[in-house]
């Protein structure tokens, strides 16, 4: 199966092409923006793995949390190129990918936010080994974060801070496509676009 992983999330762009045989990977945080980027970077990934667009299966994307241009870009652009091919477009979260490569049985996917924010959410891996969500993702100040940090410590869970890229999202996008799953596609913003706006107008002033 040939699987193409998208984020653009962040500052950088993250791909991975996944193939019968191997995983080729791209990230890195480029000059010019996401947008225009984003399908000629593709396209090189593709030429290197001496693959085709229509030699794809399917196409997973971050659906968040992350900056809301990004996701946005990122998700338009899967949405587009699945429906144009006919293969399956699925999304999956920064913190599901997160919480699938550390183990554990009670995992809390920890992202970095804005000025010492933090995005959070807690898993339970059950007799499957596959991590599932224990509880709704969470947008938290330094502060709130302090205090909840210590609460899942005290429960025993796994607190997990690794950095996520497009090809930790493969594995569970093979797990939702074995299973036939297809989980409903839409971003995972957790805050409103005029945060990001109002905080970029802030550091520029």
């Amino acid at each position: 199966m040939n699987l193409f992983a998208i984020d653009t999330t962040g500052a950088e762009l993250s791909l991975a092409l996944r193939t019968d045989d191997k995983v080729l990977t791209f990230a890195r945080e480029l000059a010019a923006p996401n947008d225009e980027t984003l399908f000629p970077q593709s396209q090189r990934l593709l030429e290197k793995a001496r693959q085709t667009w229509k030699d794809l299966d399917a196409i997973v994307v971050a659906s968040g949390p992350g900056r809301f241009t990004g996701i946005r870009i990122g998700m338009s652009f899967a949405a587009v190129l699945a429906r144009r091919l006919g293969i399956p477009a699925l999304a999956v979260s920064r913190f599901q990918a997160l919480a699938n490569k550390t183990p554990g049985k009670l995992v809390c996917a920890i992202l970095p936010g804005w000025r010492n924010e933090m995005f959070y959410q807690l898993f339970r891996r059950g007799a499957s080994n596959e991590a599932r969500p224990a509880a709704e993702p969470v947008w938290a100040s330094a502060q709130q974060w302090a205090q909840a940090g210590q609460e899942m410590s005290s429960r025993g869970a796994t607190l997990a801070e690794a950095l996520v890229r497009a090809q930790d999202l493969i594995p569970c996008a093979e797990r939702l496509l074995r299973r036939k799953c297809r989980p409903r596609f839409e971003p995972l913003y957790l805050k409103p676009a005029s945060y990001e706006l109002k905080h970029k107008a802030g550091a520029a002033s």
